[in-house]
């Protein structure tokens, strides 16, 4: 399957009549940081959202962002992100999650987070946004990408060797 579907967490969840949130069939906790992105940083605009980093989903995979659910939060991701330019000062501004297809006609907005609040403590989680499994949105399936995007308060350069991100994400191996 190529593009954006419901991917094998929904169906592992519709088989067995659970929460796709719930469903651990070959899937997997990962927790994202600059290195696992094919492209991290860039220029970034003033009241526009431009990427700074994009993930190509390989074969034999499913992604979605997040992991674990709510209602364990000892078992759900956290967010940590701390952009950074190249002086290094902090690049501020709204960061957005988005699934997209290969060809980037289709894309599906997962979240929007304020980065002021994202950068409190990267080791203390009560201090982080929670991130679990957004089981409603779909999947990123092979070929199509995870995109970070930012729509900065002031046109600016993430640079990836200053910057800092703990980005939970769920793999499905389908192989």
């Amino acid at each position: 399957m190529f593009g954006l579907g419901n991917g094998v967490a929904n169906s592992i969840a519709d088989t067995l009549g659970q929460d796709p949130g719930s469903a651990s069939a070959n899937s997997f906790n990962r927790d994202f940081n600059v290195g696992n992105f094919d492209s991290f940083g860039g220029d970034v605009t003033a009241g526009k959202f431009t990427e700074i980093a994009r993930f190509k989903v390989p074969s034999s995979t499913e992604y979605s962002f997040g992991y674990g659910r709510a209602s364990a939060p000892d078992n759900q991701g956290y967010l940590y992100c701390d952009l950074q330019n190249d002086t290094p000062d902090p690049v501020e501004g709204t960061l957005r999650l988005e699934l997209q297809s290969a060809t980037g006609r289709e894309s599906t907005v997962v979240a929007d987070f304020d980065t002021e609040k994202l950068d409190a403590s990267k080791t203390d989680r009560t201090q982080q946004v929670p991130l679990p499994e957004q089981v409603s949105d779909p999947v990123a399936t092979e070929d199509s990408f995870l995109v970070v995007k930012m729509d900065a308060q002031a046109n600016d350069s993430v640079d990836s060797a200053e910057s800092e991100i703990i980005l939970p994400v769920t793999e499905y191996d389908l192989g």
